[in-house]
Formats: structure tokens, C-alpha cells, sequence
């Protein structure tokens, strides 16, 4: 059997690669093959796929490979008018056929073994028309199985010219040729934008598979991946800050869709709600940062004597322009909160709303929840009711100028910065703790000279706007709870002394164990505001839990069913909760990096620190005192 393929030409497979030699002898009962490159091969004789003999037997290699060579033109050229699509069409479906029966159906001289070799290769390469069979035998494919295959190969093709594409864009990349001035194609745009997300999601994108086949990446996204994404976007002009990056990676977006943008302008020409207008000639003031354009609360004074306030604080009614079910509402579900960062704001609804046709401008009429208390001399805080109205903010003014107000004793702002100053304290004898923190912002306004800026939480205008906003949280809480309203309060439990303050009523928050404050619909004690109720109700703008309230309140105070069911609020909880942690440690990045720009920026500075403890590793954690920091440091051993 071996002897009689001895001096044949053959076609064999090595490494899933069809590969063509001489058969040069027998040893061992395995057949000595000459390939036309590389070492001889000993196989045996299952693994000749084809062979033929020559019109002259050759007796060694050389004269084999010319012949071989001559063989191989002649059977190529053959090959290309071979009409594979005919001969499918021209043998039944399913049954099996060799390649002597093929031949003997469609080749003018079946016997000549170099057509036969043609035929052979034709249907070797042929991935279409036929199944290959592991005994070398042939099955036509059916109509059904040849338009599946044909959806495949489109397919491929379409992901090869894909992974074509992308390969040239790197190239242009990397070369300059396309830079941050080229104009994009839809294609472009779209690879740039599945960088994106590859970058901001790794692995979890759903680019992630298809790209990573296309850049030969591994499983994960590591440092140098993602050192090539950013290049890339970089070059292309679409460059990722680090602090936008975790944004994005925490799912916070600033552009708002088409579709909320149009629903804003809608919701612009709404007309207020028919409720009682608050008099025009009653003061009513927003007190806030100089750059803030979303003033959600104001409060207006009403009554002025020299034990006695009546004051009315103000919160802007959304109920009217952004009911449940609507798209403005559900953005804000999918939103939770706007967020505050040290480069930007990144609002819960479109700025065409929330720092205009929302905020509580001056000058401008507003819907508003009015909460009027009566104040007296003897530190209660007695809430009359909660109505709609209408007001009119005089002014917006800043925390310096209504200090200053303060400072000059005007009208009643003396007073009531007293009824504050009563209310904190009678807090703290409910237990409210009294933090002292490093209260500062960075200037980035230059990045390469990052500057510090001492802000003063504890000034008068800071402590009436604070105390204004815990009594509205309070009362809101008690409300609810009273009723057995569903809501979603914000409790949490008390904490722990460990170490006494050196300055009286002033704790250092290390000296304090206190659990996170946490969302629930059960009532319970705030234990660090010193309340026994607490709910959000005072930035509708800004916190969609805030607008919840609102809803429930609105039909509180008339009376009515409430909009929202415990099951509602209980889900809404914990959403709010999981989404906020996420845009927390978000904030809390952004300004770590800042810090540590800062600190780049001024090595040879020096900082008061603390330790805090020695590390395993050798190094020691300190606290840099001015940043609220906590960096590792090597060579302190011993301190």
C-alpha cells in the first residue's frame, strides 16, 4: 500500500495549512515527504489528502519540485474556469460524493490527474458551496443552509473591512495625518465615540468584544489600553480630562437628549399655577454663592418686632412643570441629583430650567411652598402652615453681602441671624454635632498654579441659610411622619465620642464614630442635625428626591391621596442611595486630584500634618491639616 504512493506527488495538511510535496520513499511504515519548503516530513498514510503520479516518474527532489511546480501552474489556471456554482446546482443535496465521482460527472478526461488536482484545490478552498467531510468526501449545500452562510460571510467581510478601517485611522493617528482640525466621517465619529465607552466601561462595554478583537487585546482593560484610548481620542481632538473620565465612569451626563431639551422649551411657556400672590412689598431674598444661578429657596419677613419674627420660607414649586410619568421627571429619575464638582456642574435638568425658568431669579414671579414659622424669644419655631404661592424675590444676594447686612444690624437681619444662632444651639443640646472642618476651594482658573481660597461655613449669612433649611426639613418630616404620609426620610444613628473636643461645642471628625446618614421610609432620629425627623425638601432643582417630597406634599396639604405609594418611595430609596454613592466618590476624586495637583505644584513647600499610623509596607499615613488630605510617605519611621 505505501509502496504504490512511492515517487507520487501529494497534498498534505500541516498546521490546518494545505501544503504539496514528493513522496521520496517509505521508512518505517510511514511515508518520507519533500515539501516544497522546509524539513522532510514522515506521515503516515492517512495524512496525504491527494496524490497523483507524473507523466515521468522522478527519482529525485529537484527534478520532483520543477515538475511539482509546472503541475501546480497547470492545475491553478484550471481551477479559475472551474464553475463550482454549476456543478453544486447539477448533484443532489445531502448525499456525499468523492472527488473521483465529481470528476467523472464534470471533467472532459477524468483520468488526467492534474485537472483532478485543480478540481481537488477548487474544492478544498471552496468555503460556499460545499461541506467538507473529515473522509475528503463533498456534500452540496441546500438552498437554506447556503443563505445562512451567505448572511456569514457578509458578515465577516463586513467585520474585516472594519477591522481594515480601524487599523488605517490609528495609522492616520499616529502619523498626524488625521488631527483634532480633520473633519470626521460617521464612521470615524462612531469608532471615536465606541473608544469612549470602551474607556469609560472596559471590559463591561458592549464595543468591548468586537474592539478587542480588532486591536488584539486581552480580556481586560489594563493601563496600557487605556494609555492608547486616551492617545487616540487625544490626537483625534476629542481628548478625556481625568476628572471628566470619572464623571463619566460614574454615569453622570452633561448633554441632555434632544427630546428633554425640547420638552424643556415646553415646559418654559407654561403659565404659573392660579394660587395667592405673597405681597410685593414684603422683603423676600435668596442668599447664595456668588456664581449660583439655581436659587431653589428663598424667605421673605413678614412680621419684625423685638422678640418675635414671622417669616415665610420659600421653596420652588415644580409640581406644575414636571409631573410623574412626564420625560422631565423621568430624566430626573435617571438623573438623582444635579452635581457639583470643582471644574463644573452637571444640573438634573436642562439649565434653560434650573437656572431660570425654575430659580427663584429676582425680579421674576415664581411659584413657591411657603413654610411660615413664627420665631420667638424663646427659641421655638412654631409652623403655621404650608401653602402655594407666588413671590417675588427682591434679590439674590451673596453670603458676603448679607453678612455685611448682618454686620450692620439692618432691619431684621440682626434678628433673625439671633433666632439662628438659638436654633443651632438648641440643635446641639439635642445632640446636632458642631464639625470643624478645613472649609476651602481650589482656583483652577489656571491649572498650572492651583491656588487655595479659605471659605467661612460658619459665617451669619452661612448659619441663617442652614437653620432655614433644617427647620423646612424638619417640619416637611414631621408632617409626614404625622399623617403616616408615604416618604422617604433621611435618618441616622447616633454616634460615638471617642475623644473630647478640645474646644467646647467644636468636634475634629476623627474624634467622632457616626454611621453615613441613610434614606428609608421609616421616621427616625438624625442624630448629627440633633432632629427626630429629617426629609429632603429643599432643592427640588437639584435632588429628585426633593421633587418627590414635593409631589407628596402638594397633596398633603390639600387633603388628597398620595401620588406616590411606601412601595414607590421604598424603591426610589435605594436607588437614590446606590446612584449617589457612585456621584459621591465621583466629587471626592475630582478634588483628591486637584489636591494632588496642588501639591505637585508645590513640593518644596511646607504643610503642618499629623500622623495617622505606620503602614506594613514601610511608609506612614499622614494627614496634611490645610488639604483635609491623606497621603502615604516614606523615611517617618518612628514619629
Amino acid at each position: 500500500m505505501l509502496e504504490s504512493l512511492l515517487h507520487q506527488f501529494c497534498v498534505f495538511f500541516r498546521d490546518n495549512r494545505m501544503e504539496y510535496g514528493w513522496i521520496e520513499a517509505v521508512h518505517k511504515n510511514k511515508l518520507i515527504v519533500v515539501p516544497q519548503k522546509g524539513k522532510n516530513q514522515f506521515l503516515p498514510s492517512n495524512r496525504i489528502a491527494f496524490s497523483w503520479r507524473g507523466e515521468k516518474l522522478s527519482y529525485n527532489a529537484n527534478q520532483a519540485h520543477e515538475l511539482l511546480e509546472q503541475h501546480l501552474k497547470t492545475a491553478f489556471h484550471f481551477m479559475q474556469n472551474l464553475e463550482l456554482e454549476t456543478i453544486h446546482s447539477l448533484l443532489d443535496e445531502v448525499r456525499e460524493y468523492t472527488i473521483d465521482e465529481i470528476a467523472a460527472d464534470f471533467l472532459d478526461d477524468p483520468k488526467d490527474s492534474v485537472c483532478k488536482l485543480g478540481l481537488f484545490v477548487a474544492l478544498r478552498e471552496d468555503v460556499f458551496w460545499f461541506k467538507h467531510n473529515r473522509n475528503l468526501t463533498y456534500t452540496p449545500r441546500t438552498a437554506d443552509e447556503l443563505e445562512v452562510l451567505r448572511i456569514q460571510l457578509d458578515r465577516k467581510k463586513e467585520r474585516q473591512e472594519r477591522a481594515d478601517s480601524i487599523q488605517e485611522w490609528i495609522k492616520q493617528l499616529e502619523s498626524g495625518e488625521w488631527n483634532e482640525k480633520s473633519e470626521r466621517t460617521a464612521d470615524q465619529q462612531l469608532w471615536l465615540d465606541q473608544l469612549l465607552d470602551i474607556l469609560i466601561k472596559g471590559a463591561e462595554s458592549q464595543h468591548w468584544k468586537e474592539m478587542s478583537s480588532y486591536l488584539e487585546w486581552g480580556a481586560t482593560l489594563g493601563y496600557d489600553e487605556e494609555k492608547m484610548l486616551k492617545n487616540w481620542l487625544e490626537k483625534a481632538g476629542s481628548a478625556v480630562s481625568p476628572s471628566r473620565l470619572t464623571l463619566l465612569r460614574a454615569d453622570i451626563r452633561k448633554k441632555f437628549p434632544e427630546e428633554i431639551l425640547s420638552e424643556a422649551e415646553r415646559a418654559r411657556n407654561f403659565p404659573l399655577a392660579a394660587v395667592e400672590r405673597m405681597p410685593e412689598k414684603i422683603p423676600t431674598f435668596t442668599i447664595d454663592a456668588e456664581k449660583t444661578q439655581d436659587y431653589d429657596d428663598a424667605f421673605s419677613v413678614i412680621e419684625c418686632s423685638e422678640d418675635k419674627l414671622e417669616i415665610a420660607i420659600h421653596i420652588t414649586d415644580l409640581s406644575s412643570f414636571v409631573t410623574p410619568g412626564d420625560q422631565l421627571f423621568e430624566e430626573a429619575e435617571e438623573r438623582i441629583s444635579s452635581v457639583y464638582t470643582i471644574e463644573e456642574s452637571v444640573p438634573m435638568f436642562p439649565e434653560s430650567l434650573s437656572n431660570d425658568t425654575f430659580s427663584l431669579k429676582a425680579g421674576e414671579e415664581r411659584n413657591v411652598f411657603s413654610y411660615n414659622f413664627s420665631i420667638s424669644q424663646n427659641e421655638t419655631w412654631k409652623l403655621t402652615n404650608v401653602v402655594r404661592q407666588i413671590v417675588r424675590v427682591w434679590e439674590n444676594l451673596s453670603y458676603e453681602h448679607a453678612d455685611q447686612l448682618i454686620h450692620e444690624d439692618r432691619d431684621f437681619w440682626g434678628l433673625l441671624h439671633k433666632f439662628c444662632q438659638l436654633a443651632q444651639e438648641k440643635r446641639m443640646e439635642n445632640g446636632a454635632l458642631n464639625m470643624a472642618r478645613k472649609e476651602f476651594e481650589f482656583d483652577i482658573s489656571n491649572p498650572e498654579q492651583v491656588s487655595i481660597l479659605k471659605l467661612n461655613r460658619n459665617s451669619p449669612s452661612s448659619r441663617i441659610i442652614e437653620e432655614l433649611a433644617i427647620a423646612v426639613n424638619r417640619e416637611t418630616g414631621r408632617l409626614f411622619h404625622e399623617t403616616e404620609f408615604p416618604g422617604i426620610y433621611r435618618t441616622q444613628s447616633s454616634y460615638k465620642i471617642v475623644k473630647e473636643p478640645e474646644y467646647e461645642n467644636q468636634q475634629l471628625p476623627e474624634n467622632i464614630r457616626v454611621e453615613p446618614a441613610r434614606l428609608t421610609t421609616i421616621a427616625g432620629t438624625h442624630a448629627g442635625l440633633g432632629c427626630e425627623v429629617y426629609m429632603h425638601a429643599t432643592s427640588p432643582i437639584r435632588r429628585f428626591v426633593d421633587l418627590l417630597t414635593q409631589h407628596q406634599l402638594n397633596n398633603l396639604i390639600n387633603n388628597e391621596e398620595p401620588v406616590f405609594s411606601s412601595e414607590d418611595m421604598m424603591r426610589w430609596a435605594e436607588a437614590i442611595t446606590l446612584r449617589q454613592r457612585k456621584y459621591n466618590r465621583a466629587e471626592k476624586n475630582i478634588l483628591q486630584y486637584w489636591k494632588f495637583k496642588y501639591l505637585h505644584q508645590h513640593m518644596k513647600e511646607l504643610f503642618e500634618a499629623t500622623v495617622r499610623k505606620q503602614l506594613s509596607n514601610n511608609n506612614t499615613e499622614i494627614e496634611l491639616m490645610e488639604l483635609d488630605c491623606i497621603v502615604q510617605v516614606s523615611g517617618l519611621r518612628g514619629y
